[in-house]
């Protein structure tokens, strides 16, 4: 059975006060869509598609060749954004549906709703979240065999249904031969003359298909990101889980709630990371290295038992026993041999060290 993953990317993020794609902005300096298709990549699926519109040349140009791209050149709701991926989907096998701000979703959460949607034969899966407070939130609304049958808004909710706390998540998995033969059959809103995805439960539910829910339990993976606030939110949620994760392998974080080090850092156990410090990109740092307050480093090797402070690291390698600081500025794949030591408001670009090399302060390599 063929997989397909279909990404919701065409928003404009009126609401982040940037001309930038919404699903572009940074999220720990990695736009936010790439986390989400980093999560894909690691499950099983055979096509990612993305829906593209406003800027979509930005997205394009993070993406590359990792997806495949559907232009949504007019924004006319999500049922007609799932539309535009027609042509790169076939009859058979399955689809996810995920939009591109909710970077927090992983690949347990695609898997877990694959499996379930696979194990139950359910025609449409959707991933629904339980909330003390559901304001805002399309709740779900089951007949008494227990399965779905529409999602009822926020503002067309009667008082009984508001009381409802299970809610739409906004990630489905569909059956490819229902997918656009329903939507289709989905009629524009009345007031805002927008084609919206979720119309499709209710027809499908009508014309007797099975439709069910994943719940997913880890709620805050799913928080949308549709200003710069909940950004930082999601940010600290982010940030505590990737610190808390270093720690627990053996990593020495002095007070990190000051500490922001981005998801695909590589960190081994016996480091001491201090306050202060940012920590980005493919960067590798090995056992028995102190990183001193303050640091930034950026794509770079930090080898066994090098002393960094105050110092900014960017594409380099500092070599084993090594000493780079204070106030050093690395760049432009620069190489630090081994005990190397480099000294105050010392400057590199483009250059290597050989062993041994005492390079005290004022200096420009």
């Amino acid at each position: 059975m063929k997989k397909y993953a279909i990404i919701l990317a065409a928003g404009k993020g009126t609401r982040m006060k940037t001309e930038m794609p919404k699903c572009a902005f940074p999220l720990l300096t990695k736009p936010m869509i790439s986390y989400i298709v980093d999560s894909l990549e690691k499950c099983d699926i055979d096509e990612i598609v993305t829906i593209v519109g406003h800027k979509k040349e930005e997205i394009e140009k993070l993406l590359a060749n990792r997806v495949n791209y559907a232009h949504q050149e007019e924004q006319l709701g999500t049922g007609h954004a799932v539309l535009c991926a027609k042509d790169y989907i076939t009859d058979e096998g399955i689809s996810i549906i995920i939009p591109g701000d909710t970077p927090l979703i992983d690949e347990d959460i695609i898997n877990n709703l694959i499996r379930i949607h696979t194990s139950n034969n359910n025609d449409l899966t959707i991933g629904t979240i339980i909330l003390d407070n559901p304001f805002g939130f399309g709740r779900i609304i089951r007949s008494n065999s227990n399965l779905i049958t529409k999602i009822i808004e926020e503002k067309d909710a009667n008082t009984k249904e508001k009381e409802i706390k299970e809610v739409n998540s906004g990630v489905y998995c569909i059956s490819n031969k229902l997918l656009f033969s329903a939507l289709k059959k989905v009629k524009p809103n009345a007031i805002k003359n927008e084609y919206y995805f979720t119309d499709i439960i209710e027809i499908l539910s009508n014309e007797g298909y099975k439709i069910d829910s994943f719940t997913i339990k880890d709620v805050y993976k799913l928080n949308g990101i549709n200003d710069l606030y909940t950004l930082s939110q999601i940010e600290k949620q982010l940030r505590n889980e990737i610190n808390k994760k270093h720690m627990l392998n053996g990593v020495n974080i002095i007070n990190p709630e000051t500490v922001t080090i981005s998801k695909d850092v590589i960190i081994e156990e016996g480091v001491t990371i201090n306050q202060g410090c940012v920590i980005n990109g493919n960067t590798i740092i090995k056992k028995g290295a102190y990183i001193g307050p303050n640091c930034e480093i950026v794509n770079s090797i930090i080898e066994e038992d090098t002393r960094i402070l105050h110092s900014v690291i960017m594409d380099s390698r500092v070599m084993k026993n090594a000493n780079v600081g204070p106030f050093a500025h690395l760049r432009m794949n620069s190489v630090v041999g081994e005990n190397d030591r480099i000294g105050n408001f010392v400057e590199m670009k483009n250059s290597k060290l050989g062993e041994k090399t005492n390079v005290a302060h004022l200096t420009y390599i």
